[in-house]
């Protein structure tokens, strides 16, 4: 079998803990080039990727450009700061090649359109990293969901709140994300939740978006460290620390969502979510089946773990280039994703309802 050429675009945590060893798992893959504007760390990257799997020290490029002008490639992944995703996006599509692009696909609803519109153009796969859509237990909620057996979904909560969690680095700095943990956490919650209801079109968007604490520094506190040099010691704290919105839903059913970087709460920082039915229910951490049988009610514990979700979803993404299959997490999910996003933040910014 033809092994898939994948370029990195952007080597940082996201890319060595989950694509990195997600494409080295595969026999089918060959990892050929990386790409990032930090000269030193993507060389210590690829020699470090060519020592722990025993293949070829990838070559490394300063920017995507070159490394498409030169590299005879498949598919890239590009896991750089979100405001950068789209011109990245694009510029692989119009080589012909296949993206696995991280979340959020873009921060703004007019990127969002301008890459459904390239994919419709070339044809070619873009697969939004949506990775809780690939955790073995929620494909079993889905099951459940698709089955029927909640009726109709008319409500739904979702949260992931971490007391101190605020990751250094770009993160903090909306120059450069566009968005804290809306951007960061919320993407998850929401995109999952509103998956697991079947998709239904947003129609109008209450939001809050505040920064509560923001750069506290507190002894015995262990947070994410920036993989880049340059970003280790950033100070720039200029998003929120929290967000929460209210999302009505065509069907009639709503949305009910909160995350946050930090908070003066009980730690609460896995993707949590309950939907809730006519004729059952469904949670998420913990693991919940909720319905009625023989005139009682009943409540039930798939057997089933997260799996490994990065695996998962790198190997759907190679399954959808190698057969052309829609991906899971495609491209016009990506943008309804965004579009809900963007109301959250200017409701916020109006005080007031958005409708789509």
């Amino acid at each position: 079998m033809t092994k898939v050429r994948i370029g990195i675009v952007g080597v940082g945590a996201i890319a060595t803990v989950a694509h990195l060893p997600s494409y080295a798992a595969r026999e089918d893959v060959e990892v050929v080039a990386f790409a990032d504007v930090e000269a030193a760390r993507v060389e210590r990257t690829a020699a470090k990727f060519a020592a722990q799997t025993g293949r070829r020290v990838p070559k490394v490029y300063p920017d995507i450009h070159s490394m498409l002008q030169a590299e005879a490639l498949d598919a890239v992944s590009i896991c750089t700061p979100n405001t950068s995703h789209v011109q990245l996006a694009l510029a692989a599509l119009d080589a012909g090649v296949h993206v696995l692009l991280e979340k959020p696909m873009t921060t703004r609803p007019a990127d969002a359109e301008a890459l459904v519109e390239k994919v419709e153009q070339t044809g070619k796969v873009l697969m939004v990293c949506m990775s809780h859509r690939y955790r073995n237990d929620v494909q079993v909620l889905k099951r459940f969901v698709d089955a029927g057996d909640l009726g109709d979904i008319y409500y739904a909560k979702t949260r992931i709140l971490r007391r101190r969690g605020s990751p250094r680095g770009w993160f903090t700095d909306v120059s450069i994300s566009d968005g804290g943990p809306l951007l960061d956490i919320g993407v998850h919650a929401l995109d999952l939740t509103w998956w697991l209801m079947g998709r239904p079109r947003a129609e109008a968007v209450s939001g809050y978006l505040v920064q509560g604490i923001g750069a506290d520094h507190l002894d015995f506190i262990s947070t994410w460290t920036a993989h880049s040099s340059g970003n280790q010691d950033n100070e720039v704290y200029t998003t929120e620390d929290f967000a929460a919105a209210f999302i009505r839903l065509a069907n009639g059913a709503v949305i009910q969502m909160e995350v946050s970087w930090a908070l003066n709460g009980p730690q609460d920082d896995a993707l949590k979510l309950e939907l809730f039915g006519r004729r059952g229910g469904v949670s998420l951490d913990p693991l919940r089946v909720y319905g009625t049988a023989h005139q009682v009610l009943t409540e039930t514990v798939p057997s089933v773990d997260m799996g490994p979700l990065y695996q998962n979803q790198i190997d759907h993404f190679l399954h959808c280039i190698r057969t052309g299959e829609t991906p899971i997490s495609d491209v016009r999910q990506g943008r309804d994703v965004v579009f809900m996003l963007d109301a959250i933040r200017r409701s916020s910014e109006a005080r007031g309802e958005v409708r789509l």
